[in-house]
């Protein structure tokens, strides 16, 4: 057993850590630093990195640098790390967590004269962020992984590698839980852009990459391959406001893009695209195959609006270094634009989507494109999962077709899609025999049921 550690108080400008971890047995090792800076002309810079991994048991194989710099170009964090864990006979796990955060604000000084009474030294904050990214792991049996973080100047580059496309015995990935989330915003005089993601994996997972690039842009991409449960969400955010002085508009206006998938099991490949700052754009590619009464649930959404406010009318001789007066002669002041798409309960599907939403900076239209191909088993009818009722409350679906009844059209519903309701997780829903799975004798028992309701 071998135990060390160090707390430093440094006052200069560079310092780097490494760390190098090869041990068979229970391990513990934990880092957390800091930095911050004002460079005295309006420039506020600041971050946090920390990680932590501990076993009790197995093969471990570590290694982490750590450095802060200080340089012309504004201070920053850099971080490295690989990491490598097999449970082997000992029975024991490996539990981890990492998390790095930057954040900024940068001031300037307007002159707006004294005349009609303004400030003549109004302060507005120019530009400002804040950046985070993070994981957790638990129960982890088996582990490769290798992340990555750069901060400068509140721009973050962050990323995160877990097993590979072509994993094997001896590239496990990963056996386990893992936890990711991501969150960025940033914020101009003419806007706001903000994203959110977050994962959560419990299972056999193979692959799982993220790379996330935050800032005045927001871009994130993403790979996941997995069996086991998945549930995923990403919301990408843009506020705008525009005050063009030469053409005398005024518009603002908000775009949003959000998308979740969530499943109880099965197979589950992902690769996902995202950026956003003046236009929003994504592609997505889902594709999930499920083991028994597995399902996966998926949606996205897209929403665009626009707001003109009229346009500035200058001609007032009241105060002409004051600003102008909105004349308020907009026709058609608001305009929206949205798609969306979503499944739910299939055991099998296919879903590719792209988004684009255009610059409103560069365009006075509100321009949405949105395509999206879904495949998914033969037979699968949408609406009749939101007919179905449970007439008795015996948890099984008798009315299929949702007239408030048992009748001979809920029987041939039950025949013509039995093979996809089977394959779901509705399977357990029109197990009419009571025999723990649904099969063509439930069809049977329906049926007697039905002959025997118009008997009496």
């Amino acid at each position: 057993m071998v135990a060390s550690g160090m707390i430093c108080l440094i006052t200069a400008a560079d310092y780097s850590i490494g760390t190098i971890i090869e041990a068979t047995g229970p391990v513990r090792n934990s880092f957390t630093g800091t930095f911050s800076q004002a460079d005295g002309n309006g420039t506020n810079v600041s971050g946090v990195y920390s990680d932590s991994v501990m076993t009790n048991g197995g093969s471990l194989s570590l290694t982490k640098q750590v450095g802060m710099s200080e340089k012309s170009s504004g201070q920053g964090f850099e971080t490295q790390k690989v990491v490598g864990y097999s449970s082997g006979t000992s029975g024991g796990h490996l539990i981890a967590d990492e998390y790095v955060l930057t954040s900024s604000d940068m001031y300037s000084n307007k002159t707006q004269g004294a005349i009609c009474f303004g400030d003549p030294y109004l302060v507005s904050s120019c530009i400002s962020g804040e950046q985070s990214a993070s994981f957790s792991i638990a129960n982890a049996k088996t582990l490769t992984l290798a992340s990555a973080g750069r901060s400068s100047n509140g721009t973050l580059d962050y990323s995160l590698s877990i097993g590979t496309p072509q994993s094997n015995a001896s590239n496990p990935g990963l056996e386990g839980t893992v936890i990711s989330a991501i969150h960025g915003k940033t914020k101009t005089q003419s806007g706001e852009v903000s994203l959110y993601d977050r994962t959560l994996i419990s299972g056999l997972i193979t692959t799982f990459t993220r790379l996330y690039h935050g800032g005045e842009q927001q871009e994130l991409s993403e790979m996941t391959s997995t069996t086991g449960s998945v549930h995923d969400k990403t919301i990408l955010e843009q506020k705008y406001s525009q005050n063009d002085t030469t053409s005398g508009k005024i518009s603002s206006g908000t775009a949003v893009y959000a998308q979740d998938v969530m499943t109880n099991g099965g197979k589950t490949h992902e690769t996902r695209q995202i950026s956003g700052s003046g236009s929003i754009s994504s592609e997505r590619l889902v594709e999930y195959t499920s083991d028994g009464d597995r399902s996966i649930q998926a949606s996205e959404h897209v929403v665009a609006t626009r707001m003109s406010e009229g346009e500035e009318d200058s001609g007032t001789l009241a105060c002409p270094f004051g600003g102008t007066i909105s004349s308020g002669d907009e026709k058609s002041p608001y305009k929206q634009a949205s798609a969306q798409t979503g499944i739910a309960g299939v055991s099998s599907a296919r879903i590719s989507t792209t988004t684009r939403i255009s610059d409103p900076e560069r365009s006075e239209e509100l321009n949405l494109e949105y395509n999206a191909n879904i495949m998914i088993p033969i037979g699968f009818n949408a609406s009749m999962v939101q007919e179905m009722k449970d007439t008795d409350n015996d948890g099984r679906f008798e009315d299929l077709n949702g007239n408030g009844r048992l009748d001979m059209h809920d029987l041939v519903l039950l025949f013509q899609n039995f093979r996809w309701i089977g394959e779901s997780n509705l399977s357990l829903r029109i197990d009419f025999n009571k025999n723990g799975r649904a099969d063509y004798a439930d069809i049977v028992t329906i049926f007697n049921s039905m002959n025997q309701t118009s008997s009496k």
